[in-house]
């Protein structure tokens, strides 16, 4: 069977199953081009609930938008990984990591009070 994992990562790349609309494509980022990456939370509307999923984003030097991915279904497995694997690139490669999802969630703060 075919490995699902999205984002592969190498010493100097970050390879990433990017989805655009309808269509999707492998993309190759150098760690020379990479900014900053970026993990946190975001609300999506799913037909007539919201819903709260991670996001992954990759800022890149040469593009004004960065690159997104969202945490879906067949993601849950690899997530953490993706998590670890981007944090050790990001230390060895001397690029801005943040991790926003290990935070409480604001929902949980206001319950609190």
């Amino acid at each position: 069977m075919a490995s699902k994992e999205r984002i592969f990562i190498d010493k100097t790349e970050i390879v990433c199953g990017i989805v655009m609309g309808t269509s999707a494509t492998r993309v190759n980022i150098r760690a020379s081009d990479i900014t900053e990456i970026t993990f946190s939370a975001t609300e999506v509307k799913k037909l007539l609930k919201k819903e709260i999923k991670e996001m992954l984003t990759i800022k890149v030097k040469s593009q004004q938008y960065p690159y997104v991915i969202t945490k879906e279904k067949m993601d849950e497995k690899y997530w953490e990984s993706y998590k670890s694997g981007l944090r050790t690139f990001c230390k060895n490669n001397r690029i801005t990591f943040n991790d926003f999802t290990s935070a409480p969630a604001p929902q949980a703060q206001a319950a609190g009070k």
